[in-house]
């Protein structure tokens, strides 16, 4: 009997954790803005977002996946250790705010029920983000890399932050050095294709 109620309950365990692997895998895409805390009405702080390279992915204007047009939902997420990313938002927000990287993690109440800092679990990186007003409108607010040495090849949770509380998160992956790099964008492009259709690996 004491087996049998153990082995129910690995069985339960085991659906439970598919279950939500399973959802996660299904609800969560790469490069889409995921806004939380929003009360009715409420209006999110980003209304779209647009992220350049400067590693993989032209380099010219008009061009590539580093040129997305502002969006919540088709956002650049590919990007190698070491590559500065730049962030464009299209916000009203003149104060700015705030962008946590961390070690994706399929539970993203996480965020909510942890005060952010660089001493939780999986933490990688901050970054301020902010009009530089010294700089023109076509400046970016704010840029970091994931330094190949503190850092490993893997999907990351984009954490963004203003007035002290999570707005919104993004999920995105980050290749090892030069194994994006020289690609075209139309092989970039392919690369973000699959992950949105075959989800988190």
């Amino acid at each position: 009997m004491k087996r049998l109620i153990l082995t129910i309950i690995a069985v339960v365990m085991l659906f439970a954790g598919n279950v939500s692997a399973q959802v996660e895998k299904d609800t969560m895409k790469a490069g889409k803005l995921y806004f939380v805390n929003l009360k009715d009405g409420e209006k999110p702080v980003l209304k779209g977002l647009r992220l350049f390279g400067n590693r993989a992915g032209n380099q010219e204007e008009g061009k590539g996946i580093n040129t997305y047009p502002y969006s919540t939902e088709k956002i650049r997420f590919i990007f190698e250790l070491n590559e500065w990313v730049e962030f464009y938002p299209q916000t009203e927000n003149s104060g700015g705010f705030v962008v946590w990287v961390f070690q994706h993690k399929n539970d993203q109440s996480f965020y909510l029920k942890n005060e952010l800092s660089d001493e939780l679990p999986g933490f990688a990186q901050y970054c301020e983000i902010h009009k530089d007003p010294e700089q023109d409108d076509n400046w970016h607010w704010g840029s970091f890399y994931l330094h190949p040495e503190e850092c490993t090849p893997g999907y990351y949770d984009f954490v963004f932050v203003s007035g002290g509380k999570v707005f919104a998160t993004m999920l995105t992956k980050f290749y090892k050095e030069e194994e994006l790099y020289g690609k075209s964008d139309a092989e970039l492009e392919k690369i973000m294709n699959d992950i949105i259709a075959k989800g988190i690996e």
